[in-house]
């Protein structure tokens, strides 16, 4: 199965595709647009998404809470990344259906073993170091 990058920003969506490709060999997708991933998530099983909440179109808690109505992403982990630093909305987020939060800048080594651990692997300590 593979990853789904649901990021509008060219540079953050190839530094998320970098950092994850370290500490996984599942396919990296990259979508921009929310309403294209969304439907792409309904024709297609991703084993995780990494959402940005500021997305055109809709945010990406809008995109999330759109596909925890989809049964078969029940058990999918979606991680939410994004430099807004809103105090409600880790707690939005969460409640929304994210698995994980993550704020921009991403750190890469609390990145990788957060993919690690929601793909359900044992992060190998090389790849983790910068």
């Amino acid at each position: 199965m593979a990853i789904l990058i649901v990021e509008d920003n060219p540079t953050n969506a190839m530094i998320l595709k970098h950092l994850a490709r370290k500490v996984t060999d599942e396919e990296i997708v990259i979508e921009p647009d929310a309403g294209k991933a969304l439907t792409m998530c309904h024709n297609r099983l991703f084993a995780m998404l990494i959402v940005d909440h500021i997305l055109p179109g809709m945010s990406g808690l809008q995109f999330v809470k759109a596909i925890r109505m989809t049964s078969r992403y029940d058990e999918v982990p979606v991680v939410m990344v994004t430099a807004d630093h809103e105090p409600g909305l880790r707690e939005a987020a969460r409640q929304g259906g994210v698995t994980d939060f993550l704020t921009k800048p991403v750190e890469a080594v609390a990145f990788r073993s957060l993919i690690s651990s929601c793909l359900g692997q044992r992060p190998d300590p090389a790849a983790l170091a910068i």
